[in-house]
């Protein structure tokens, strides 16, 4: 049967995309080469943290905030739908002032935050230490995030998967999308699995695979891969309350008891796996924030291929190619800007125009003799 819209990616993007588009009222398939979930959306450690990261004000900060507020209620209807608690925390984080780094940084950090009207606090080393009492005592202050939270991503994928399949979204899973079908300037469907699948409109959300199947249409968009490696310890107790961050690494508590260690950005191309080097180096950051974590055992490692692209930030919205949607390269941000994208490609879709919000994201910005600009009207 055909459909009205194919994603073509089955991540965190993809499904949010195939759930907002089915409640919408259109027929959708998701089609993923594995397990839906299964690459980098599964890797993650679930941080809702847009301002612990953010560099500076801009438009891609101010969609990471507005994905964040919108993940409350987005994690609650997702939770509702498929009956799986995707254990949606608010306990904030802590970004912590280690001894012989330069608070100057750190201070003008604070000062754009908070010209921005955005809540955060400076906190001293004991105020600190008595929010979260194992801090090593090398912790010289702290700034706190109450607004940055977290979310259990494995089972959001669960629960997603499970959400997408009750509204009647079709998920063709372990096939790969070999080509495009193109009829004319238009694409009205995809090959996959040797056979062919028709549609009013295509979305390509494949991750750091994206880019292969836009080349073979001839769009230029290079999105690549870049490794993250995260470990997992496990003791008697968790010692950490919220999420605490320093320049060494990152720590996540979960409900389990697990403490996430995060994470590594590393670009050897398609090639996962888990390097004594970074385990080492996560560790020793780990335990030097944390010096009661070297009695903890390791109970599991991993490492997910983030989709990054030349600039570091998504590329969403129309493609240059009638029916042909994209959005990939979320790079470290998946998880947090599911919500947003779902609802600003809703737009796209439906609306057949492109939200402002997506303009510094869109192709356009690339520079490729090969995009056609295609005239912004509905698929539907």
């Amino acid at each position: 049967m055909k459909k009205d819209v194919i994603v073509v990616g089955g991540g965190v993007i993809g499904c949010s995309i195939a759930l907002g588009l089915a409640q919408a009222g259109l027929k959708v398939a998701v089609i993923e080469r594995g397990r839906a979930g299964c690459e980098a959306s599964r890797a993650a450690a679930g941080m809702l943290s847009p301002q612990t990261e953010a560099p500076g004000p801009g438009p891609f900060f101010d969609l990471c905030l507005r994905s964040r507020s919108m993940y409350r209620d987005f994690a609650a209807q997702i939770t509702e739908l498929s009956g799986i608690d995707v254990q949606y925390r608010d306990e904030g984080s802590l970004c912590l002032i280690l001894e012989s780094e330069d608070e100057r940084t750190v201070d003008d950090w604070v000062s754009w935050q908070t010209e921005a009207g955005l809540a955060l606090e400076r906190v001293s080393a004991d105020d600190a230490r008595k929010a979260e009492p194992a801090l090593t005592r090398s912790v010289t202050g702290a700034v706190y995030i109450p607004e940055d939270h977290q979310v259990e991503n494995r089972r959001l994928m669960d629960a997603l998967e499970t959400a997408l399949r009750r509204v009647s979204v079709e998920m063709i899973e372990g096939e790969e999308v070999d080509s495009l079908i193109m009829d004319g300037s238009r694409v009205i469907g995809v090959v996959s699995g040797g056979a062919r699948r028709e549609a009013g409109a295509v979305i390509i959300a494949a991750g750091c695979w994206s880019g292969r199947l836009l080349e073979r249409v001839g769009l230029s968009v290079e999105v690549v891969p870049a490794r993250g490696q995260i470990v997992a310890l496990k003791g008697e107790a968790s010692l950490i309350r919220s999420i605490v961050h320093s320049s060494l690494c990152y720590l996540v508590p979960r409900r389990d008891g697990r403490i996430l260690i995060g994470s590594t950005t590393e670009y050897v191309g398609y090639r996962k796996g888990v390097t004594a080097g970074a385990v080492n180096a996560l560790l020793a950051g780990a335990i030097e924030m944390i010096p009661a974590l070297e009695d903890f055992e390791i109970v599991e490692t991993w490492s997910g291929l983030r989709p990054d692209t030349t600039d570091h930030l998504p590329v969403m919205g129309f493609s240059g190619i009638d029916n042909l949607l994209i959005a990939t390269g979320h790079f470290r941000n998946g998880i947090l800007l599911a919500p947003v994208t779902s609802a600003l490609i809703a737009e796209v879709v439906i609306g057949g125009r492109t939200p402002e919000e997506l303009r510094p994201f869109s192709m356009e910005r690339f520079d490729s003799s090969h995009t056609r600009r295609q005239k912004e009207t509905a698929v539907f």
